[in-house]
């Protein structure tokens, strides 16, 4: 039994863009494929669910919608759909509260620890052990990724965001990556690496939901059919690509949702991170409606087990003081001004180091995974014995009337230390601090610079390491330690009224803005952990003026340079301007043309090329339509399915029928057509390929979304 993967339908109208139409004319090897309008109606059964068809071939294809509805469309029942979308949404805020109580348990244990042995042995046993803990726990982590899932080592975001463009990115999604991705991002966090959890856990939450698209969608978009004599499985694969793509973006939203207790900030990551371009009419109001629930549940959660969500989150529990001045906006706007070059700086700096890893990684090639291991352990290593020294350097303060927790680390009872409260704590915990509008004069300007210095530092080093952590946090920690030492200076110099944490808040929004790239996610998601709508017009202001800094020093954010540079099949959603002198002929590739009934031998050696879609014609005649490698490949023999398989003549000569897997009404383009204007219908339209014809319908050659990509760059 053969299992075939494809996304065909039969119809007999040719479809003609931007050119004359050209209905080509089939062979008699064919003739299948070009039914008559009354064979075209739709068997009696239940094309819901697209099960086991007794119709044949021919009916299966007729009952398939790809070429009929096009690349953005489903079809599917709505109420699979919904339950697809709870799903997901019920198993992010599973998942999500088991990696918190996890990452509790372990941070709490490291904590409880170290201070037994400051207490009972001195200071610097007690940074012994938090190093040799923290060691730990990034050794097994870094272990778990090199030795079981190698592409969990990161936050997953630029891969996911290149998915959710349109992208096939195989080996992206399983049940392995999910449960790895899972387990390292909370040990990376436990080990007190300078990250934090919301990359990760957007690339998780679209993982779960591709697995549940894999379960629950593929019943109704497959069909066994008879192909070359024997039965197989096929799957339409445009419209489960589709509907996955859907359900992905409602992970990732929920995500964000229950990460930071804001169900509209992940709505609008979401869309920010997929744009507009690739943003469905379906999706506002299932995004809505699943980070909603998302964020019910993990209240729900937090009260079975006694707790209160504000202790997971970053969320001010009760009203504070964060009134501004008119007087301060000046003062805003040059924080915010300064960040953008920090922030651009800072990005710059890790792409460079990123970049210096991968070649001396390139030197001990022979020896890998093992130097990666020990160079991830080593600086895990690093980062808790430097947060440790410098934490040091601070002067113990007695407790303040804010009730905030921080760590008492080498203070005696009754004080803290500020710094090692910035440092050694979770990243999570120390915004909390920052942001607080009741602690002023308990953090001073010294501290919060010094830990600033420390913390970026350290997340600059960082950058090329197998550690999947996400740097959302990381940069708002960054932005808010920076803000703080400011606007703590300022109260030393009485030129300003409003709280330190105003501060704070407007440099951790101006600091993830410029290293995102995004505006009105950044806006309303630290607005929403602050509790505090009366920020917004400041925040709003600095992200503006970060922003525009940022865009005069960097071409693109992180992520998107982190897909340019790893030659991520990520199409923009505009076309370069050197397009405009462009035409479509110019942007045609090399082909590798079948026939509709080709022999084995040809079909292999069209599979060698790395095209990933095949023209269909008669030596000298139209194109007839076009066939995925996904769907020529699913036509082969069992013992064909290996590369450079020595085969006998008999099945050598074996005629494959190609026309019963292409898409026989492909978009067609006059080779004159703007490329500008092709663009569009690849990036917006979501067009795979395209055959591009003289004005006569004469075959000139195909276009693909790989090629256009590889043209971009």
């Amino acid at each position: 039994m053969a299992a075939a993967s494809s996304s065909l339908t039969w119809r007999p109208q040719a479809r003609a863009t931007g050119g004359a139409e050209s209905k080509p004319t089939p062979s008699r090897r064919c003739d299948a494929a070009w039914a008559s309008p009354e064979s075209l109606q739709m068997p009696e059964r239940d094309a819901r669910d697209g099960r086991r068809s007794p119709f044949g071939a021919a009916a299966a294809a007729r009952a398939t919608h790809s070429a009929v509805l096009g690349p953005q469309t489903h079809r599917l029942p709505s109420k699979v759909m919904w339950s697809v979308t709870m799903l997901t949404a019920s198993a992010v805020a599973l998942m999500n509260f088991g990696m918190i109580l996890a990452i509790k348990w372990l941070v709490g244990l490291k904590f409880s620890t170290m201070q037994r042995a400051i207490v009972e042995s001195g200071v610097l046993h007690g940074i012994l052990v938090l190093v040799l803990i923290s060691t730990s726990y990034a050794v097994v982590g870094v272990c778990l990724i090199q030795f079981v899932a190698p592409s969990c080592g990161g936050s997953g975001i630029p891969e996911n965001k290149a998915f959710l463009n349109g992208a096939q990115m195989p080996g992206l999604y399983s049940h392995r990556t999910c449960w790895v991705r899972a387990g390292t991002n909370i040990l990376a966090n436990a080990a007190g690496f300078p990250v934090g959890r919301e990359g990760p856990m957007v690339t998780i939450g679209s993982n779960l939901a591709y697995l549940l698209c894999e379960k629950v969608l593929q019943p109704y978009v497959r069909e066994w059919v008879t192909v070359a004599g024997s039965p197989a499985l096929l799957v339409d694969e445009q419209r489960l690509a589709h509907a996955t793509r859907i359900s992905c973006t409602v992970g990732g939203a929920c995500a964000i949702a229950v990460i930071f207790n804001a169900p509209f900030g992940g709505l609008l990551y979401m869309f920010e991170e997929v744009t507009a371009v690739s943003w469905y009419e379906e999706l506002t109001f299932r995004v809505f409606v699943s980070t909603m629930f998302c964020s019910l549940l993990s209240y729900g959660l937090c009260w079975l087990m006694g707790s209160d969500i504000t202790e997971f989150v970053i969320y001010a529990e009760t009203p504070q003081i964060k009134k501004w001045a008119w007087g301060d906006v000046p003062i805003f706007v040059a924080l915010a001004a300064l960040v953008g070059v920090l922030t651009s700086l800072h990005t710059r700096a890790m792409w460079r180091f990123a970049a210096l890893r991968q070649s001396s990684r390139e030197r001990w090639r022979r020896l890998q995974p093992w130097p990666v291991v020990v160079e991830t352990t080593l600086y895990a290593s690093l980062c808790a014995f430097t947060s440790g020294m410098v934490s040091l350097l601070a002067v113990c303060a007695k407790e303040g009337e804010s009730g905030l927790e921080y760590v008492p680390f080498n203070c005696p009872e009754g004080q803290y230390n500020p710094i090692a409260s910035l440092l050694v704590a979770t990243s999570h915990s120390s915004v909390k601090l920052l942001f607080s509008g009741t602690n002023g004069g308990e953090i001073h300007a010294s501290s919060s610079f010094l830990a600033f210095l420390t913390y970026t530092s350290l997340n600059i080093g960082l950058a090329g390491l197998p550690v999947p952590g996400g740097a959302f946090t990381a940069t708002m920690l960054m932005g808010g330690l920076f803000g703080r030492s400011v606007g703590a200076f300022c109260h030393t110099l009485q030129v300003t009224g409003s709280p330190s944490g105003v501060y704070a808040v407007v440099g951790s929004a101006a600091m993830l803005c410029g290293f995102k790239q995004m505006t009105l996610a950044s806006v309303l998601i630290v607005v929403e952990c602050v509790n505090d709508l009366s920020l917004a017009p400041i925040v709003m202001l600095g992200v503006a003026v970060s922003m525009a800094v940022n865009w005069s020093m960097n071409e693109r954010g992180h992520d998107e340079e982190v897909i340019h540079r790893r030659a991520l099949p990520y199409l923009e959603p505009e076309a370069p301007h050197r397009f405009d002198a462009l035409a479509a002929l110019d942007l045609c590739s090399p082909c590798c043309p079948l026939l509709p009934e080709a022999p084995l031998a040809q079909v292999l050696s069209a599979l060698e090329e790395e095209a990933h879609y095949f023209p269909v014609k008669e030596p000298d005649g139209p194109c007839l339509g076009i066939a995925s490698r996904a769907a020529v490949k699913s036509l082969l023999p069992s013992s064909s399915q290996a590369e450079h398989v020595q085969l006998d003549s008999e099945l050598v000569e074996e005629l494959l029928p190609i026309h019963r897997v292409m898409d026989p009404t492909p978009f067609t383009v006059v080779e004159d057509m703007p490329a500008p204007r092709l663009y569009s219908l690849f990036a917006k339209a979501g067009e795979r390929a395209a055959c591009v014809t003289s004005i006569r319908g004469d075959f000139r050659g195909l276009i693909s979304r790989e090629r256009l990509i590889a043209l971009t760059r």
